[in-house]
């Protein structure tokens, strides 16, 4: 009898947990437009849809560049920079890798608190397909780890292990945790 209440907790908390999940669309934001709504009007009131033919010509992943700002949801994630660490003499990365550090600010454009997990919401891929998780490494400026406020920012670094010769990097971001929704950018310096 115990197992089947435990049972039916544990199926109540996944079901609570997962209906709140939210599908987001990133896209990409200028200036003043950071905080105003993205949706657009006709005439009648009506949000316009994209009709089926212009939806099926876009590319299914769209890709962002450094210091480009995309929103997902209530968040609008940044990433202001990229270097490469070789490690000190207490902290190296194994042999024939290197430390990739990004730099990344997080605005909070919503109305409530929002949550940021760099471990749940941030790995790097290189053009092999292989993904790199946020590891511990050399010092860094800030964390991107926590709770922000409405209208407030969080800006830090991510760390990486990654080999020295892995091309194509690209930082892939998933703004809602149990969601579904990613944003991609590209980590080649122009």
């Amino acid at each position: 009898m115990k197992k089947v209440l435990i049972l039916i907790l544990i199926l109540t908390c996944v079901f609570f947990l997962f209906s709140g999940c939210d599908d987001v669309k990133p896209e990409k934001v200028e200036g003043a437009d950071r905080t105003a709504n993205t949706s657009q009007q006709s005439d009648g009131g009506e949000t316009q849809e994209k009709t089926q033919t212009e939806t099926e010509t876009q590319p299914k992943t769209e890709t962002y560049k450094i210091g480009d700002s995309v929103k997902a949801g209530n968040l609008i994630f940044t990433v202001n920079s990229t270097r490469t660490d070789e490690g000190s003499d207490f902290i190296k990365p194994k042999d024939g890798h290197i430390y990739h550090i990004v730099d990344v600010t997080v605005e909070n454009a919503g109305d409530k608190s929002e949550t940021v997990s760099s471990l749940m919401m941030f790995k790097l891929l290189d053009s092999d397909g292989y993904n790199y998780s946020v590891t511990f490494g050399p010092e860094t400026k800030g964390a991107v780890d926590g709770e922000i406020s409405a209208g407030r920012k969080l800006r830090g670094e991510l760390v990486f292990e990654v080999p020295e010769d892995a091309t194509g990097l690209e930082l892939e971001i998933d703004p809602t945790v149990f969601g579904s929704g990613q944003i991609i950018i590209e980590l080649a310096e122009e």
